[in-house]
């Protein structure tokens, strides 16, 4: 086994983690109390009776199975860049990652060259050791191995489980309830109309049924006051169409129908939901609130009324930029008719029927835009022209000198802490000298800041001008993709909030369109 240096309860890390082999009768806080007291009896034995630090306490709250969704860990990882740090006290290895093997490489790296110790109760690892490493890397896939067997397993389960007609989801659809009952000694959960909200779903089949379609649907229910699944005041035809098509109304439960997929676009890989029309279905135990004609008739027209739609994944340059002034998002569309484009693709407000906002074509809202980006541009040109180049050069100096200053006080703090650690240097000199040493960073970094702040740069002013030019640029040419347009608004552009009132004229057919308005966010 490793022999460990000697140690400071300042020095360490603790991390924190439930799983699934732990107790399940027992809450993650009650696992992690548990586990902490086990790791504090540790420092104690082996640091002088020392207490680990609370800021230095990482307890996992979230579950996840990647290091990108656990934020603590994330947060953990990130302090062992500093050179105060020496170990991560864990429990076992497989508490730290049980990813893939690109999720073990990042750990074992990110550990291996900040040169951290990872110690558990059993054993310690000298990441920069090959054997130590090896048996690291072989807990952590152990860990991986485990995890893949036990998620076929409660898949496995939950298959059986809706077979047997129970209700797996998280949620209950609108208009039931999720309830608990007991058969025999188990307890399996199941759905129970909800007698407020049950009423609404089977008016919204009625009313389809007769001729009403989807957006009227929800301008009546709006106009009601009948909230959504949500609780928001306003109903759209994304929260009507779901509930034409979810067959839990008609008592049934199904599996596989969202199944998370994993696909590559543009190297990355990336987990989508799409709705599968591979699903299993089965009788539930609950109450159906649609009959079964009923049902059917909906089907019917609903099938008949389906849009059509070719690679509409990219079919918005301003997508996730631009909301109405009501708050709702902006959606493009194509009116057809007779299977051709009726009109140019508009911009209209998803919830248009209650605020009222005018809609606009796609080709005077892009006008608009590169309106804005070309006065941001010109901006950015007298910024240029107006910087002295001598004071763009003492401030160059000054950010040299501040931040070789900050490297002198990193090498200054691994010294302390080496003759603390190593030397045996007294514990209330090392306080002294260590605090000291933390006031003068913070106001360097203080200063640094400010003298960043004070002024950009003309570099600086250049790049961001070269930014906006290319998404004019790419606005303005026909062969660029929807996707990199996209991407280059998003590099110049927080967000944009649209308004424009109606025609004032009766008749919405005559009259001149009154002017669109844009408040654009610039990232400057």
């Amino acid at each position: 086994m490793y022999q460990l240096p000697k140690l400071s309860a300042g020095s360490i890390l603790m991390y924190l983690r439930k799983s699934r082999t732990d107790d399940p009768a027992l809450t993650v806080q009650e696992v992690l109390s548990k586990h902490e007291q086990m790791l504090d009896d540790w420092v104690a034995r082996n640091c002088h009776g020392q207490r680990v630090p609370e800021s230095n306490r990482y307890r996992e709250i979230v579950s996840g199975e990647t290091i990108d969704s656990r934020p603590m860990v994330q947060a953990m990882l990130r302090q062992v860049e500093s050179p105060r740090y020496k170990a991560v006290l864990v429990v076992e290895p497989q508490r730290l990652s049980r990813g893939d093997l690109e999720d073990i490489g990042r750990m074992v790296k990110l550990l291996r060259y900040s040169g951290t110790l990872v110690i558990t109760l059993q054993y310690s690892y000298d990441l920069s050791d090959e054997r130590d490493r090896d048996l690291f890397e072989q807990e952590l896939k152990r860990g991986n191995e485990f995890l893949e067997y036990q998620k076929r397993i409660m898949g496995n389960g939950r298959l059986l489980s809706v077979q047997n007609g129970n209700f797996i989801g998280q949620t209950a659809p609108y208009g039931y309830r999720k309830i608990t009952i007991k058969e025999g000694k188990r307890k399996c959960h199941t759905l129970e109309p909800d007698p407020e909200t049950a009423p609404i779903v089977h008016q919204i089949f009625d009313m389809y049924a007769s001729g009403t379609s989807a957006s009227q649907i929800a301008r009546t229910l709006t106009s009601m006051g009948v909230p959504t699944a949500t609780g928001a005041a306003s109903w759209t035809v994304a929260s009507i169409r779901p509930i034409l098509i979810n067959d839990h109304y008609i008592g049934m439960v199904h599996w596989n129908r969202r199944k998370t997929v994993k696909v590559v676009e543009d190297g990355e890989v990336y987990a989508t939901r799409p709705r599968s029309q591979d699903y299993l279905s089965y009788p539930g135990k609950h109450q159906a609130i649609i009959e079964r004609s009923l049902w059917d008739s909906v089907q019917e027209i609903y099938g008949s009324h389906l849009p059509i739609k070719e690679k509409a994944k990219y079919a918005n340059p301003f997508a996730g930029l631009v909301r109405c002034q009501c708050g709702s998002c902006m959606s493009r569309r194509t009116y057809v008719r007779n299977g051709a484009p009726r009109s140019a693709p508009r911009l209209l407000c998803v919830n248009q029927a209650q605020c009222g906002t005018a809609s606009c074509s796609v080709e005077e809202f892009t006008a608009e835009v590169i309106r804005s980006l070309n006065q941001e541009i010109a901006d950015f040109d007298l910024s240029i022209a107006s910087i002295r180049e001598d004071a763009e050069v003492e401030r160059q100096r000054n950010i040299s000198r501040l931040e070789k200053r900050l490297e002198e006080l990193d090498r200054l703090e691994l010294s302390q802490w080496d003759k603390y650690t190593q030397e045996d240097m007294p514990r209330h000199i090392f306080e002294k000298l260590h605090e000291k040493l933390l006031r003068d960073r913070q106001a360097i970094q203080a200063e640094l800041q400010e003298v960043r702040l004070s002024s950009p740069t003309k570099e600086s002013y250049e790049e961001k001008r070269a930014k906006f030019s290319d998404a004019v640029a790419s606005l303005q040419n026909p062969a660029a993709t929807v996707k990199e347009q996209n991407a280059f608004l998003k590099q110049c552009i927080t967000s944009i909030v649209y308004s424009r009132e109606k025609k004032q004229s009766s008749n919405r057919r005559f009259g001149t369109p009154e002017p669109i308005h844009l408040d654009i966010q610039f990232r400057v």
